[in-house]
């Protein structure tokens, strides 16, 4: 797991009962589609030759809190839900995650960016025996407004891309290197998408990998998601350079090591179950 449970062991609670999952829905109403952009980064403010981020530019990134110590990221795909790990939130006591929007430095305290809590979390078939479907929804106490640092990512079209041969970018809070500390600023990474036929060739044992991931990395490592991270996206930027999230940050062995490229659950595979559960939210209709 790409996260800082280890310094949430005392926090764990069990799983409560009103957890949703995949197997139930809620009240649908007709898709709503609201007047924005989905992922549309902010380009004015990069931060030219390096890592972190420039302010803001990927409007979407949340962070994810529990008793107000950060633990996980997740994405903003709509005006009420939010994207991430399963492993991010099943075991935990819902009501105290907070997750926040529109922050860039979260270790700047005079910044009072927006904040929601979880009504509600919803779960597939997730097992941490194997981290298949890996993803969970977290449907906000209200709705978020779309600003200039707020803005909903892309979900995927395509759902039969492979998206091999391409480079994609991991974006986070996460540790700067294996078991070190987080990072008070946002960060991304740039890596290279592995196949699934070369990823099950790589030092992971055979049976780990599936359809429903997607592996991204360097062969010599170097550079990657990390602890932390999880939860995450992982995206890809389209000919129309708006980003659409093609992965979630779900696992590995350590950061960054030769050998074991980042694992992520494969989005495209879940589109139609995310579109189903999230219908009380508001698609950007551009």
């Amino acid at each position: 797991m790409r996260n800082i449970f280890s310094g949430l062991g005392f926090l764990r609670a069990p799983t409560p009962t009103q957890i949703v999952t995949a197997a139930e829905t809620f009240n649908k109403n007709d898709d709503q589609d609201c007047d924005c952009s989905c992922g549309s980064p902010n380009v004015d403010t990069k931060i030219v030759g390096g890592d972190p981020s420039g302010v803001h530019e990927y409007p979407w990134m949340v962070r994810l809190s529990y008793f107000n110590q950060f633990y996980c990221g997740g994405s903003l795909i709509n005006d009420r839900y939010v994207l991430t790990a399963a492993h991010c939130v099943k075991g935990f006591f819902w009501p105290l995650v907070k997750i926040t929007f529109g922050e860039h430095d979260y270790c700047n305290a005079t910044r009072k960016p927006e904040t929601r809590f979880v009504l509600r979390t919803i779960l597939g078939e997730f097992s941490y025996l194997n981290f298949q479907n890996d993803l969970a929804l977290l449907r906000l106490n209200d709705r978020v407004p779309m600003t200039a640092t707020i803005r909903p990512i892309c979900l995927p079209t395509d759902p039969n891309d492979s998206y091999e041969n391409g480079v994609a970018k991991a974006a986070g809070w996460g540790t700067l290197y294996e078991n070190g500390q987080a990072s008070c600023h946002l960060r991304h990474v740039d890596v290279p998408i592995v196949s699934n036929e070369d990823c099950t060739k790589t030092n992971y044992t055979g049976g780990l990998i599936t359809e429903n991931m997607i592996c991204a990395g360097h062969e010599k490592g170097g550079k990657d998601s990390c602890q932390g991270d999880s939860g995450g996206p992982l995206m890809r930027q389209m000919a129309n350079n708006r980003f659409e999230i093609i992965g979630i940050v779900s696992w590995g062995h350590g950061c960054a090591r030769p050998g074991y490229p980042g694992v992520y659950t494969r989005v495209a595979k879940y589109v139609p179950w995310i579109k189903e559960n999230t219908k009380e939210g508001c698609y950007c209709s551009q």
